[in-house]
C-alpha cells in the first residue's frame, strides 16, 4: 500500500539532494509549487502522468518513489578524481530488499571514464538512522544495507579517508603520509618525488588520489606528478592545478551596462551570477525579494555612491535567503590575502559560479568575474563600464585578437575591494513567503537611519529635496562643481526610477501568488500605486538632459535652472507620499496574511 507521507519524505530528500527548490522542481514538472508542497507534506500524491518525468528529474525509479525502501542511494558518482559520471539512477535500481550489492568491476562501468587513473565510486545513502557516505575502489565490492553506518554526513572539517599514489594498474597507500602532511596546514603542495617517491621499476604516469570528507559530503581529487594540489582558503575543499586549469572561462555571460533595464549594478551583477548557476529568475525579482526595489538613499555631500544598493541598507541577506543560497564575503583584502583569495575565485569559477565583485573596472560599481587566464594571474569580467571600451576599440585588430582569447570579456583592472561568493545551500522558501519578507523590509528600510554619511528612506528623500532647493549653493557654485552635482543628481534619479519600476513589476507579477481575496485587493492597489510612481519617475528622468549635454553646454545653469530643480523636489515629495501609502498597504497586507 502506498504511504503518502513516506512518498512525500522521499521526494523532499531527493529534491534537496538535486539542489532544487520546490519552485524549480515544479517548473521542470510543469506543475505548481503548491502541488510539490502537498506531495512533500503527504497531503497528496503526484498524478500518474507526472511520475515518469518526476522519476527522470530525481534520478529514481517510479517504484522507489511510490514504494520507498528504507535504504536509498541519494547519490552515486563514478570518478577518477578528475572526471566523473553520475550513476545514481542506475545504482538505485540495484537496491533490492533494502540491500545494495554491486561489484565495481561490473561491465556497466567499462568505458564511462577514459584515463589511466585509479577509479572509484562515491556513494551517499540514507537509512532510518541518518545519511552516510562511503566509497569503493574499482575491482572491489559495494555492500550496503539498512544497518550500514559508514561515514556520517556533516564532517566538521576536511578529513582524508583514502590516499594512494599510482595509477589504475597499481598504487600504494599514502594515507599516513597525507595525515602527516596535513599537520603542517599547507595551502598547496606539489606532487613530486620528494613527497611521494616512485617505486623501483615502475612505468607509466603516476597520480595522487585523495578521497576526503567535509561538511558537504565525500569527494575525490586526483593530481598528476609535477602538478599541484590547492586548499581553498577555508580549508574545506581541495582542487588540482593541472595543465587543463591554466585558464577557465564561463562563456555566454550577457553584457552589463546602464540603460539596459538593470540600472542597479548590484542587482544586475547578482542576477547575472544567479543565471550562470542555472537559477531561473529575473532582475525585477532580484530587486523585489531583496527589498532593493523600495530603496532610497542619498549622501548630503552629493556622491555617486548613494546610488549603490548597499550604501545605506543591507539587502543581501534577504536575497540570499529567498534563493536558498550560502554567501561568502571577502572585503578589503591585504596584498598577501589576495594571493590566497585568488584560489577561491578560481575554484568558484570551476563550479560555474561567478563571483560578484565591486570595482572591477573604471569606477566602483558591481560586476561579475567571468573567468581567468595564466593560472589566475589575469581575471576576466563583465562590468557596467564595458560598452565604452568595446565601442572605442571595435576596429582595433590587437583588441579583437585579445577578445578571441578571452571569449569576449575584458580584463579586470583593479582587485575588487568587495567579493561575494554564492552557492546553493538549502531549500528555497515559497515565493509568497519571500513577498511578505520583502514587504517587511520595505517598512524597515524606509524608516532606517542610514549611516556612514548616507541618509536612507524618507530622510534620504527629504535631504535630497533640501539640496535641490538650496539656491544660495547653486548661485555660488563654479561651473565644474555645478556640473558634477547635476551628474550625481542624474545618476541618483536613474537609480530611484529603476527601483520603483522594479517594484511595480515585482508586485504585479506577485498577484498570482495570493489566494486570500482581501490580501489580493490590497496587493492590486499597491501594484497600481507603484505603477503610478513608475510613470511619474520614468517620465521625469527621460526628460532630463544627459550629463554630457550639460558638460558641453556654454551655460549649464540655464539647462538645470531653479524651475527644473523645484519641479524635481516636488516630484520627490510626491514619491514620498506614494511610498507612505505603500507602507500603509504593506502593513495591511501583512496583517491580513497573519489572520489566514
Amino acid at each position: 500500500m502506498i504511504n503518502s507521507e513516506q512518498v512525500g519524505r522521499r521526494i523532499a530528500i531527493l529534491r534537496r539532494e538535486k539542489q532544487l527548490s520546490q519552485e524549480q522542481l515544479a517548473e521542470q514538472l510543469h506543475v505548481s509549487a503548491q502541488a510539490v508542497s502537498k506531495w512533500e507534506t503527504g497531503r497528496s500524491l503526484p498524478e500518474t502522468s507526472t511520475l515518469p518525468l518526476l522519476s527522470a528529474v530525481l534520478g529514481h525509479s517510479i517504484d522507489s518513489l511510490l514504494l520507498p525502501q528504507e535504504l536509498a542511494v541519494l547519490s552515486a558518482v563514478y570518478t577518477d578524481g578528475n572526471e566523473q559520471q553520475d550513476v545514481t539512477h542506475w545504482v538505485n535500481q540495484l537496491v533490492t530488499g533494502n540491500t545494495l550489492t554491486l561489484s565495481l568491476g561490473d561491465r556497466f562501468f567499462q568505458g564511462l571514464l577514459h584515463s589511466d587513473r585509479a577509479k572509484l565510486l562515491l556513494v551517499k545513502y540514507g537509512t532510518p538512522s541518518g545519511i552516510y557516505l562511503t566509497f569503493v575502489l574499482k575491482g572491489q565490492l559495494v555492500q550496503i544495507d539498512v544497518h550500514s553506518q559508514d561515514y556520517p554526513l556533516g564532517q566538521s572539517k576536511l578529513t582524508f579517508v583514502h590516499a594512494a599514489y599510482g595509477n589504475e594498474l597499481s598504487g600504494r597507500d599514502v594515507l599516513q603520509k597525507m595525515n602527516h602532511y596535513a599537520y603542517f596546514e599547507w595551502t598547496q603542495f606539489t606532487v613530486d618525488q620528494e613527497l611521494f617517491p616512485s617505486t623501483m621499476g615502475h612505468e607509466g604516469s603516476e597520480y595522487l588520489l585523495l578521497v576526503y570528507l567535509n561538511a558537504d559530503g565525500i569527494h575525490a581529487v586526483s593530481c598528476a606528478e609535477g602538478e599541484r594540489i590547492h586548499y581553498t582558503p577555508d580549508r574545506a575543499r581541495l582542487f588540482a592545478a593541472e595543465s587543463g586549469r591554466r585558464h577557465c572561462i564561463i562563456e555566454k555571460v550577457n553584457r552589463l551596462g546602464f540603460g539596459r533595464g538593470m540600472d542597479c549594478s548590484w542587482a544586475g551583477a547578482l542576477y547575472t551570477s544567479l543565471s550562470a548557476m542555472g537559477i531561473e529568475t529575473s532582475y525585477e525579482t532580484v530587486m523585489g525579494v531583496s527589498g532593493a526595489c523600495w530603496r532610497a538613499a542619498f549622501a548630503p555631500v552629493w556622491d555617486y555612491s548613494a546610488a549603490d544598493a548597499l550604501a545605506a541598507y543591507d539587502f543581501t541577506t534577504p536575497v540570499i535567503q529567498a534563493y536558498g543560497l550560502k554567501a561568502g564575503w571577502a572585503n578589503r583584502l591585504t596584498s598577501e590575502e589576495r594571493k590566497q583569495e585568488k584560489l577561491t575565485v578560481m575554484e568558484s569559477l570551476h563550479h560555474q559560479r561567478l563571483p560578484v565583485a565591486l570595482n572591477l573596472r573604471v569606477a566602483p560599481e558591481w560586476g561579475v568575474i567571468t573567468g581567468y587566464l595564466d593560472n589566475g594571474n589575469t581575471l576576466l569580467c563583465r562590468s557596467y563600464f564595458d560598452e565604452e571600451t568595446f565601442t572605442e576599440l571595435k576596429d582595433d585588430p590587437e583588441f579583437q585578437a585579445a577578445m578571441k582569447s578571452s571569449k569576449g570579456y575584458l580584463y579586470v583592472d583593479h582587485w575588487p575591494y568587495k567579493l561575494l561568493y554564492l552557492e546553493r545551500h538549502g531549500d528555497i522558501p515559497p515565493a509568497l513567503d519571500s513577498l511578505y519578507a520583502s514587504l517587511r523590509i520595505k517598512l524597515d528600510a524606509m524608516q532606517a537611519n542610514g549611516g556612514r554619511g548616507y541618509h536612507a528612506g524618507y530622510k534620504a528623500l527629504a535631504s535630497w529635496q533640501e539640496g535641490l532647493l538650496d539656491e544660495d549653493w547653486y548661485t555660488a557654485a563654479d561651473a565644474g562643481t555645478f556640473k558634477r552635482r547635476y551628474s550625481v543628481n542624474h545618476f541618483c534619479m536613474m537609480a530611484l526610477a529603476d527601483a520603483r519600476r522594479s517594484a511595480a513589476v515585482y508586485l504585479k507579477a506577485s498577484l498570482g501568488l495570493v489566494q486570500n481575496p482581501s490580501v489580493y485587493a490590497l496587493m492590486c492597489e499597491m501594484a497600481a500605486n507603484y505603477e503610478q510612481m513608475d510613470i511619474l519617475l520614468s517620465s521625469y528622468y527621460s526628460s532630463m538632459p544627459l550629463p554630457a549635454v550639460l558638460e558641453a553646454h556654454a551655460s549649464p545653469k540655464q539647462l538645470w535652472n531653479r524651475e527644473s530643480r523645484r519641479r524635481q523636489a516636488e516630484l520627490l515629495d510626491t514619491v514620498a507620499g506614494l511610498d507612505q501609502r505603500g507602507d500603509e498597504l504593506a502593513a495591511a497586507i501583512l496583517e491580513q496574511a497573519q489572520l489566514q
